[in-house]
């Protein structure tokens, strides 16, 4: 997960690797509530909240219901939602996201957080670059 300000700087980023094995769309929803959960500890009160899970966007948008594990991460992510003032729920292209993308590779093997605040690690460095660039 990364967190920005709204000009788009970076402000802090996580990486969760959990010993649970998930279909792609569930482990994208796990992630979007592991980034939900801690902007509200951090006391963020409106986020946008992106994904390159199209499925996953429009779940949440449609504030679709069901019985699957991914419904149920839904539910959780839409009751989390409740305690923040706004929440924008927004697809975008892998490329756009390619700082999550890479912090979710860093330490691929070992469960565990590790998290950074401002600095984030030299393979994201990059990324944050072309994103920036990619503002311009």
């Amino acid at each position: 997960m990364v967190c920005r300000d709204g000009s788009g700087t970076v402000m802090w980023g996580a990486a969760i690797v959990r010993d649970e094995w998930w279909e792609p769309s569930v482990a994208e929803a796990v992630a979007m509530w592991d980034g939900l959960e801690e902007a509200r500890k951090k006391g963020m009160r409106k986020v946008v909240m992106e994904s390159d899970c199209l499925q996953l966007v429009e779940a949440l948008k449609g504030r679709k219901q069901g019985r699957s594990i991914f419904a149920q991460v839904i539910d959780d992510i839409l009751i989390l939602s409740n305690e923040f003032e706004s929440v924008l729920w927004s697809y975008t292209s892998r490329v756009n996201n390619s700082v999550a993308h890479c912090l979710a590779h860093v330490n691929p093997r070992t469960v565990g957080r590790v998290e950074w605040s401002n600095v984030l690690p030299p393979t994201a460095q990059s990324a944050v670059l072309f994103d920036i660039s990619m503002l311009s």
